[in-house]
């Protein structure tokens, strides 16, 4: 019995996994081309909403675990979300609206998913928390009582800050708290020279909360003062006087002669 050379192997072998790979490949087509099959996947969805007025305090939902019955091909494609449209569910009264109707959520995927049919929605989470948008102006100032200059040291020029105001944008209940000005506190001590300087700006921090900026510029001008340093005089106090009293009168009207 003749006998395969030793080279001639490995080419064998390779046209058998070949063979194998080409069947399943050959097969799996097949049985992806046919209906009827079933799967569970987590479908993408987009509440939408009048974003320009409303805000959610709570994250929303971005899926929902779905049954799909439909072909193989199809049900494949659906399943690779990034390869799929999410479906777009209305929010018409934010205010109102606490939870996600199941049903209603059927019927919108009907109509926005094609060529599967659709079973079984489950939403993970289904507890929704809006609140009314809010934009506030706030004024900056600084706290100029708050200085802390080296003695005989003064400011001598304006306090400039840039910029002078921040803008909030937020819920309500964030928004309404933020006081209608804001003071910048200068940390530096014993101040002897010209300041300029980028301060943080102090405000209830939130992931809801957008600020304008978070960072403002402080700058102004120190001079020493020379010689001896005038001291304001005291009040002057009110001399007591003492009335001078009136004569007594003995009653007695004079005769005219």
């Amino acid at each position: 019995m003749a006998q395969i050379p030793l080279s001639s192997q490995p080419s064998r072998s390779r046209i058998i996994l070949f063979s194998l790979v080409a069947a399943t490949i050959i097969w799996l087509f097949n049985e992806l081309n046919k209906d009827g099959y079933t799967l569970r996947v987590q479908y993408p969805i987009n509440l939408t909403y009048n974003d320009s007025l409303y805000i959610p305090i709570t994250p929303l939902p971005k899926s929902v675990s779905a049954t799909l019955t439909g072909n193989g091909w199809m049900l494949l494609r659906k399943s690779l979300s990034f390869t799929v449209s999410p479906v777009q569910y209305p929010i018409l009264n934010p205010l109102a609206t606490q939870t996600l109707n199941p049903a209603a959520l059927t019927a919108i995927m009907h109509e926005q998913v094609k060529d599967v049919r659709i079973s079984n929605v489950m939403l993970d989470v289904n507890r929704l928390d809006f609140e009314e948008r809010m934009i506030k102006t706030t004024v900056l100032r600084v706290d100029s009582a708050g200085l802390q200059l080296s003695p005989r040291f003064v400011v001598s020029s304006f306090i400039n800050l840039r910029p002078t105001t921040v803008t909030f944008d937020g819920p309500t209940s964030l928004v309404s708290d933020i006081a209608d000005t804001i003071l910048v506190r200068v940390p530096a001590q014993k101040i002897r020279g010209n300041y300029d300087e980028e301060l943080p700006i102090r405000y209830p921090q939130s992931p809801l909360l957008k600020a304008s900026t978070d960072r403002v510029f402080v700058s102004f001008e120190v001079a020493e003062l020379f010689g001896n340093i005038p001291q304001t005089p005291p009040p002057p106090t009110e001399e007591k006087t003492t009335p001078t009293p009136k004569p007594k009168s003995d009653g007695k009207k004079s005769k005219k002669k």
